[in-house]
């Protein structure tokens, strides 16, 4: 259910971050891009708060679009960042795993540190923001970085965008140093990755795919560091 405060606001529970560390990184970046937006609650659940509008069900449109957008934030700062205890879990529930005979284990995941410098996390999350009031591409590539469960079909539509950006894979190429090799071998993985392992197309051929999708994710979160660092104060230029 929402909660209401005193100016008018409206907030709902946001989906659960599976490495504290990054739950931490995500309120300092949200602190520079949304300010007032997400917050802790007494219980450790993270909160983000909305204008009411139109109502609860336009402010939950809302809500979960900003969300969205900031975790594709995190994730490109960090290509292995922000992941969610649903795609953690793999389409199952919260317990301990058992057998029929009553025994049960209880699977413990890895906790992982992040290391920064100084201002490294606003200074980044500063650089996201004014990029994203630069570009409406820029900004539709970090809402689809933040989708759960990503595949290659998201890797694909990311550079799609940057290709729109740029003016093709040269274009990006120019403006970013990523070369069109590279850019190709996404394609290329992107189109015959089989579905069971992320790929897009229903005859794909995991035989053809240069890269798996962790290596397709890592590329992508370069692609957009390098295009959030471009626009990077264009919008006030």
């Amino acid at each position: 259910m929402p909660d209401d405060r005193a100016d008018g606001g409206i907030s709902f529970v946001a989906l659960h971050l599976v490495q504290g560390a990054d739950q931490k990184t995500l309120l300092r970046m949200g602190e520079v891009v949304f300010p007032g937006f997400v917050e802790r609650s007494d219980g450790g659940q993270l909160r983000v708060w909305v204008d009411r509008g139109e109502g609860p069900r336009h402010a939950a449109v809302e809500a979960s679009a900003r969300f969205q957008t900031l975790l594709g934030i995190l994730r490109a700062w960090r290509s292995d960042a922000g992941e969610l205890r649903i795609e953690a879990q793999g389409g199952l529930g919260v317990g301990a795993v058992a057998d029929r005979a009553g025994n049960q284990t209880v699977m413990v995941g890895t906790v992982k540190v992040r290391v920064t410098f100084g201002n490294e996390v606003a200074t980044f999350a500063q650089a996201a923001r004014e990029a994203m009031l630069a570009s409406q591409n820029l900004r539709n590539a970090l809402w689809l970085n933040g989708r759960t469960d990503r595949t290659s079909a998201d890797y694909y539509m990311i550079h799609e965008y940057a290709r729109q950006e740029f003016g093709g894979d040269k274009g990006i190429r120019e403006a970013l140093g990523l070369s069109t090799n590279d850019q190709d071998r996404l394609t290329a993985s992107a189109n015959n990755l089989s579905p069971l392992l992320g790929g897009r197309h229903a005859k794909g051929r995991d035989s053809a795919a240069v890269w798996d999708l962790h290596q397709q994710r890592d590329f992508v979160a370069e692609l957009m560091r390098g295009w959030i660092a471009h626009l990077a104060g264009k919008s006030s230029a």
